[in-house]
């Protein structure tokens, strides 16, 4: 009798460690798509922030430049050579191109 309730335990303790087995099994895969869902999000949020870093280095870039274009003379100046090929009376201008690397 004392070694069928011994078995008995065992047995019990074997279920138990199945059953607890069995249930986080349950409980990861009912949690790995949302998790899959969870890092294709973060990722996609990770390529936006990289967007919009891109923008604001742009924006801050066209801001810097409008307010030399309309507080410094000399930029304006320099601007206006360069964009709109203009020079002064009896000025010599050498242009000189580079070549792209592809």
């Amino acid at each position: 009798m004392l070694a069928r309730t011994r078995f008995l335990q065992r047995l019990n303790v074997v279920a138990f460690y199945s059953l607890l087995i069995i249930a986080c099994g349950g409980v990861i895969a009912k949690c790995l798509p949302e998790f899959r869902k969870l890092q294709s999000s973060e990722d996609e949020l990770a390529l936006i922030q990289v967007s919009e870093a891109a923008v604001n280095a742009r924006y801050d870039q066209q801001l810097r430049e409008y307010r030399a274009l309309e507080q410094d003379p000399d930029f304006l100046e320099i601007y206006g050579r360069d964009r709109l090929d203009l020079y002064k009376d009896g000025e010599r201008v050498f242009r000189f191109s580079r070549e792209r690397m592809p």
